[in-house]
C-alpha cells in the first residue's frame, strides 16, 4: 500500500474520531451499527492490512474529548467501519463483567474480531457475551436478529 494512501486513512479515521461522539449523541446502538457499516468496500482502502487499520484507529482515539467512558466502543466501531471498508469482516462483540451486575452502572465492553480473533480491545476482565455484529446480523444467545429487530430505548 502507498504512504499515500495510509497517509489519507489516517486522516479520514481522525475526522471520524472526532465526528463519532456527535452522531452518538441521542443514538441508538442500532443507529450507531447502521452509522459503522458500509455498503461495500472502498477501493481506496484495498491493500492496507487489518494490523495497520487497527493502529490507525487507536492513535486516532488515544486522547477522547468526550466518550471517555466508552472508549472500546468509540474504537471499536471506527475500526469496524474502517475494516469493513478495507475489505475485511469484523465482528463486533458486546459482553458484560458478570460481577458489576447488581452495580448501579454495570461494566460493559466492546470488543472487534477477525477470523476467529480478538484484534481490538480484548476484554480487561472476565466478561460474558451479550450479543456479536457482524455487519448485518445480531447474534446472541435468543438467535439471529436483524439490526431493524433491535428494540429502541
Amino acid at each position: 500500500m502507498t504512504s499515500e494512501a495510509v497517509k489519507a486513512c489516517r486522516r479520514e479515521v481522525w475526522l471520524a474520531a472526532r465526528l463519532l461522539p456527535i452522531l452518538a449523541t441521542h443514538r441508538s446502538l442500532d443507529a450507531l451499527l447502521r452509522l459503522a457499516t458500509p455498503n461495500r468496500p472502498s477501493p481506496r482502502y484495498a491493500g492496507i492490512g487489518s494490523r495497520e487499520i487497527v493502529e490507525i484507529v487507536k492513535r486516532a482515539a488515544r486522547r477522547p474529548w468526550v466518550m471517555r467512558d466508552r472508549r472500546c466502543l468509540r474504537e471499536g466501531l471506527l475500526a469496524f467501519r474502517f475494516l469493513r471498508l478495507a475489505g475485511f469482516h469484523p465482528e463486533l462483540h458486546f459482553s458484560i463483567a458478570p460481577s458489576s451486575l447488581s452495580d448501579s452502572r454495570p461494566r460493559a465492553h466492546c470488543r472487534v474480531m477477525l477470523d476467529g480473533e480478538t484484534i481490538l480491545n480484548p476484554c480487561p476482565e472476565p466478561m460474558v457475551d451479550l450479543f456479536s455484529y457482524d455487519g448485518g446480523t445480531i447474534s446472541g444467545d435468543t438467535g439471529h436478529l436483524r439490526t431493524s429487530d433491535i428494540a429502541h430505548g
